[in-house]
């Protein structure tokens, strides 16, 4: 609880100046009670899906985590801090606009022939259902191949949507330490299926 304490009476500046030193956990930790809540709901504001707010917000802590550098000691770190997650959202909802659309909203866009709608819908190229097959199982290899510790907040944060918090709370680590240990797990995943992600058309959302 001391500890707790003492990290809330630091400055903006003062956690930025933490991350710079290596003790990476306890700002992370700090900066997330600090700011989180406030980025989701201004995020879903903006992406209006509280599961995409979610990824977004968890993706700004990691552009915190990893760009703190860029931010510029003496300015406004929230103004800062909620730019970065403003642009985050607005390449979050252009990349879901360049993603094709269901067949259910075509259906509606275009005509309301009786004829069989499917008929009339272009068939994905098989070479492209065969790149994403092979792409997702190496991609099972590579999260089957991450070290526990990465494998497992791998798992809860990204493939089962949890946020950092309520993460680290399921196992026991500081938030910092989650947002740590998905961005070295992505970081390991993007080195391993490199070669799969050049061949992809879009590649998934958990390496934008």
């Amino acid at each position: 609880m001391a500890a707790r304490v003492e990290q809330a009476d630091l400055t903006d500046e003062d956690l930025i100046a933490q991350l710079k030193a290596g003790a990476t956990d306890l700002a992370m930790s700090e900066l997330m009670r600090r700011y989180g809540k406030r980025i989701q709901n201004f995020v879903q504001g903006m992406v209006r899906d509280p599961h995409l707010a979610n990824d977004v917000t968890q993706e700004v802590f990691e552009k915190v985590l990893l760009k703190h550098g860029l931010y510029r000691l003496g300015t406004n770190f929230r103004a800062w801090l909620f730019e970065v997650a403003r642009n985050q959202a607005l390449t979050m909802l252009r990349s879901r606009r360049r993603l094709p659309r269901p067949a259910s909203t075509l259906q509606q866009a275009g005509s309301h022939d009786d004829g069989d709608f499917l008929e009339n819908v272009p068939a994905r190229p098989e070479t492209e259902d065969l790149v994403e097959a092979e792409f997702m199982s190496a991609f099972q290899k590579a999260v089957d191949d991450l070290p526990e510790h990465y494998r497992v907040v791998f798992d809860l944060c990204v493939r089962k949507g949890r946020a950092y918090q309520q993460a680290g709370e399921e196992l026991g680590l500081p938030t910092g330490t989650v947002a740590i240990r998905i961005m070295r797990a992505r970081k390991r995943l993007f080195t391993a299926l490199q070669h799969h992600l050049g061949r992809l058309r879009r590649p998934p959302a958990c390496f934008q």
